[in-house]
């Protein structure tokens, strides 16, 4: 529910929601679940509620990704850059994470290994579900790479 509400860019509607869902159930357990602190520049909540889902679910993904998103939204290079050597082994061959690279290096404003991990990534077949109106594209959204890129998935810009 909190989704939509993200999307639009109604951070304060977003993480009123979300809370509420984290009352009921496991807190980031979706990806874009951290772009609501990070958009709202919660950082330390952010950091705050990962350390606490790391305690029951140590090396998920979701969790290192979400630590490497604070990071880089934070100015953190070293840090967030170490995320994405961590990620980088996890996805070995397959590319599995490099969707979530990309996002860490849009968030780091740095546009051409964002749109190269994003361009990996389709030529692995390892883009899932992806929503070009997500904040963290925004640093990109204007490079007629990143356009291409969507007429490639064919998600209608």
């Amino acid at each position: 529910v909190a989704f939509p509400y993200y999307l639009k860019r109604d951070y304060v509607r977003a993480l009123e929601v979300l809370r509420q869902a984290n009352e009921l159930g496991p807190a980031l357990s979706t990806t874009w679940e951290i772009g609501m602190y990070i958009q709202s520049r919660l950082f330390n909540e952010a950091l705050e509620e990962l350390g606490k889902a790391k305690q029951e679910r140590k090396n998920d993904p979701i969790l290192i990704y979400g630590t490497g998103m604070v990071y880089a939204a934070q100015g953190r290079q070293a840090e967030a850059l170490q995320i994405i050597k961590e990620l980088e082994d996890m996805s070995g061959a397959s590319l599995d994470e490099a969707h979530w690279i990309a996002k860490i290096y849009a968030t780091l404003n740095e546009k051409d290994q964002a749109l190269t991990w994003l361009e990996r990534g389709l030529a692995a077949g390892a883009i899932g579900f992806f929503y070009k109106d997500e904040p963290v594209w925004d640093t990109i959204r204007s490079d007629p790479r990143f356009a291409d890129l969507l007429r490639r998935m064919g998600i209608p810009q």
